[in-house]
């Protein structure tokens, strides 16, 4: 499955409908457009990187 590494340059920077945290997150590259991915790959505030993987486990409530 196609993933994202997110990883904002300062903590809570929002992009893409979303809220980063500088610690780095995964998120399944499905839960977002191409736009929204090419718009995160160009913002300066935001290390995006691709790769093959498994979505994280979701914690259960």
């Amino acid at each position: 499955m196609k993933m994202l590494r997110i990883t904002a340059k300062k903590d809570g920077f929002r992009r893409a409908g979303v809220e980063h945290s500088s610690a780095p997150a995964e998120h399944k590259a499905e839960d977002f457009t191409a736009k929204q991915i090419e718009a995160m790959k160009a913002e300066p505030m935001l290390v995006v990187e691709e790769f093959e993987g498994k979505p994280p486990k979701e914690e259960k409530k």
